[in-house]
């Protein structure tokens, strides 16, 4: 898209020299008429020509630098994109799943041995790790709680030791810190931190312990909270959000040679600057006594704000950062061994040389490789991200905007696995006795069907708590005139069994195993959404594709409802009664199905080939 170059003036070298030409033949016919290539005037035409030429391609040069589509410096791309609402990146972070390990010694009662869980370790988020390849360093996003019993593999060593293995994602980062210095309160202050590969600030803290706070531009007063949720253990939700007011905040911005660039607010006093205060005094500022002008007295800065975007800092004030990234932190599989101890810590305070052992015996390696790492937004990346990110102004607009944003709700605030929107329907009653009722569609408002995940990753219904963080969250990025209502979404469990016939040669056990497998891929259940149908067929082709099967001689969906000792579903669902020309389809009411437990829902027999 850059190559198409803007042309403001139209003119060449050939093009000044052939109006330069005519012009002379015009005005001064009888003073100068040699234009051949000997005659010494045709050298001052040439250069006369040349600084034209000249002049025309820097004055169309920088035409075209104040176009995003045809910009071709950088530093111009970098001002146009953060006046369109995107923020080039100058380095990516590589991601991988880490199993972290810990032996814990075993303790017996009632002649049961179990896993001694005072002597399991808190590993604190932002821990290093580091790869034996080139030693890249890691960084652990959340914290590894072993007490948590979820999520845990605990495999038994000997009678006196058992191992603990979780799951945490850890990006290739490393933490720096650098003091910006601050004599006297100004207004937009600037500091800038120098550095290779910035990701990103973690925390801003002054010299009298006051946190500053990043927002996407200074007219921004208030960012989401994270409140400790008391409720926690009962609700699954570890934090309850909502929205904080901070006057002391500031805005970064990379240039284009990968330095960050700070500023800060204006305002000079403690005084709140987000109250609105609409004066109406206000809106006729700059306008001639006793004339309106309706296009012209309305300011939105004058009368909404009562200060100037924030407090000036007025001291030092120490900024955390990550560095990071890049094609090298893409390291291979099993690199990352090393683990920095000296924060894992026991939460129930025991000590001594048994709990030295312990700690020393935490462990690390990622099983798959780590993946994602990058250098910086090339040109042509900055152009089209700023370009989309123009046209979306990070708005929720379209269903998938809200199905984006709700499955993007950090998961400190509680995890959404499943979202379904659609227009909503309002059921009226209707006082004619043949019609029960009728749907009237309001169009400015949308129902969200939401389902979340428990700690074995089984869906169950969202708790209030989740729905008040989720509503929140959303309501940043909602259209004024968008009202969400947040519903329940259903669950059908289901069981499957097949029946099929194998071909010679082939053990009935593998086979059968090999169907299930594939099924248990096949019904995992971040492949299924809200309102999808089980298509019989499918099922059918993955089951011939099993090498080994002949024929597939049944295939039965039952439904699995809750019971004394099951966490089934509490619906029931006429399975039978919804199938279609070889479909399953989902109820009127959003639901989707779900095989719980696969090792148990899942049955298949080899049966006999006849004719």
């Amino acid at each position: 898209m850059a190559n198409n170059k803007v042309s403001y003036l139209n003119k060449t070298f050939s093009d000044f020299k052939n109006n330069l030409i005519n012009y002379t033949k015009t005005y001064f016919p009888n003073t100068y008429n040699d234009f051949s290539e000997a005659n010494p005037g045709s050298l001052f035409i040439d250069l006369a020509s040349y600084v034209g030429d000249v002049a025309s391609f820097y004055a169309d040069t920088q035409i075209q630098e104040t176009f995003l589509l045809y910009a071709k410096e950088k530093e111009n791309l970098y001002a146009l994109s953060y006046g369109l609402g995107y923020r080039p990146k100058v380095s990516y972070a590589s991601s991988v799943l880490m199993d972290i390990f810990q032996l814990i010694p075993s303790i017996t009662i009632a002649g049961v041995t179990n896993p001694d869980y005072n002597f399991a370790l808190i590993i604190p988020e932002n821990t290093p790790l580091t790869s034996t390849t080139n030693a890249i360093k890691f960084l652990t996003t959340d914290k590894v709680d072993f007490n948590d019993k979820s999520n845990t593999e605990i495999t038994f060593v000997d009678n006196n030791n058992f191992l603990l293995r979780k799951q945490v994602t850890a990006i290739s980062a490393e933490i720096k810190s650098t003091t910006l210095n601050f004599s006297s309160p100004q207004k937009f202050q600037l500091a800038t931190i120098t550095d290779s590969n910035i990701l990103q600030i973690l925390d801003a803290t002054d010299t009298q312990g006051n946190k500053w706070y990043e927002v996407p531009y200074l007219a921004q007063s208030s960012i989401l909270n994270t409140i400790a949720n008391p409720n926690a253990s009962s609700d699954g939700v570890a934090y309850l959000v909502n929205y904080q007011r901070v006057p002391r905040r500031y805005v970064s911005r990379f240039l284009s040679d990968g330095t960050l660039q700070l500023e800060f607010g204006a305002g000079l006093s403690n005084s709140s600057d987000n109250t609105i205060l609409p004066n109406p005094d206000n809106l006729q500022l700059g306008l001639i006594s006793g004339i309106s002008n309706i296009l012209n007295n309305y300011n939105k800065a004058t009368p909404f704000f009562t200060q100037e975007y924030g407090l000036a800092p007025s001291n030092n004030i120490t900024i955390r950062y990550l560095i990071g990234g890049g094609i090298l932190s893409n390291v291979p599989s099993n690199n990352i061994i090393q683990i920095d101890t000296t924060k894992a810590n026991f939460p129930s305070g025991v000590s001594g040389p048994l709990a030295d052992i312990i700690k020393s015996s935490i462990a690390c390696t990622n099983p798959n490789p780590s993946v994602g790492g990058r250098g910086g937004d090339e040109i042509e990346e900055i152009r089209n991200n700023a370009l989309y990110a123009y046209q979306s102004q990070l708005r929720a607009v379209t269903r998938e905007d809200y199905i984006v944003r709700a499955l993007s709700l950090p998961t400190n605030y509680g995890s959404i696995s499943k979202v379904y929107v659609t227009q909503d329907v309002a059921n009226t009653s209707l006082p004619t006795p043949t019609v029960a009722y009728t749907e009237e569609r309001n169009p400015l408002s949308l129902d969200m069907y939401i389902l979340a995940y428990n700690n074995d990753k089984k869906l169950i219904t969202a708790s209030p708590t989740l729905k008040e963080n989720l509503a929140t969250y959303i309501n940043q990025y909602r259209m004024v005139t968008d009202a969400v209502n947040i519903k329940d979404a259903f669950y059908i469990n289901i069981g499957i069994n097949f029946d099929i016939t194998i071909k010679s040669g082939f053990n009935n056990n593998d086979v059968i195993t090999n169907c299930i497998i594939t099924l248990k891929s096949f019904f995992n259940i971040d492949n299924w959404t809200i309102n999808q149908p089980i298509i019989i067929s499918d099922i059918l082709s993955t089951l011939l594709a099993v090498n080994g099967v002949q024929s597939v001689t049944k295939i039965e969906v039952i439904n699995k409802q809750e019971n004394t000792g099951t966490t089934y579903s509490k619906y029931a669902y006429d399975i039978s009664g919804a199938t279609r020309q070889g479909n399953i389809y989902p109820s009127i009411d959003p639901s989707i199905f779900e095989v719980r437990y696969p090792d148990t829902d899942i049955q298949g027999r080899v049966v006999p080939f006849t004719i």
